[in-house]
């Protein structure tokens, strides 16, 4: 059965703790999947988790990289980012994505490129444009990860 949680912020700062916030649920094996148009933004509420996470290291776009991992201290794990904006759907195999999934907390930009290839437990996350600085998160996500919401307000 999935679940559904639907939530506004007004302006970056509130997306940045909206990842925070969500990061201290985050066992080391989720998977989220993220959709949304240019500048929607993916890479802060990325740059939040990676806060709320203390993640190592500046948390950039992939875009042109394709993956960025960052350290969580004191974890047996890292965040892995990915960006499959480039990459064909046959071309999934060739980004290493696959082979990390469950073994760490994965973002992932575009992901409805290559959605056929994502785990049944994976949280969805559509980001939708709302105003300059406005954006609608709306959280898709099977019960089994209902777990990752409860530190949202």
């Amino acid at each position: 059965m999935l679940a559904r949680i639907q939530t506004v912020t007004t302006d970056l700062s509130a997306t940045y703790k909206l990842g925070e916030a969500i990061a201290k649920s985050l066992r080391g094996d989720e998977v989220f999947a993220l959709v949304a148009p240019l500048g929607g933004g993916k890479t802060s509420f990325t740059q939040g988790l990676a806060k709320g996470l203390n993640a190592k290291g500046r948390v950039l776009s992939p875009t042109f990289v394709l993956e960025r991992i960052y350290d969580v201290p004191k974890k047996e794990y890292a965040l892995h980012h990915f960006d499959m904006y480039r990459i064909g759907a046959n071309e999934v195999e060739s980004t290493g994505l696959l082979d990390i999934l469950g073994e760490g907390i994965v973002v992932i930009e575009w992901a409805e490129k290559i959605k056929k290839y994502l785990p049944q437990d994976t949280i969805w996350v559509e980001i939708k444009y709302k105003g300059e600085d406005s954006r609608e998160f709306i959280f898709n996500f099977p019960e089994s990860r209902s777990y990752v919401f409860t530190h949202l307000k």
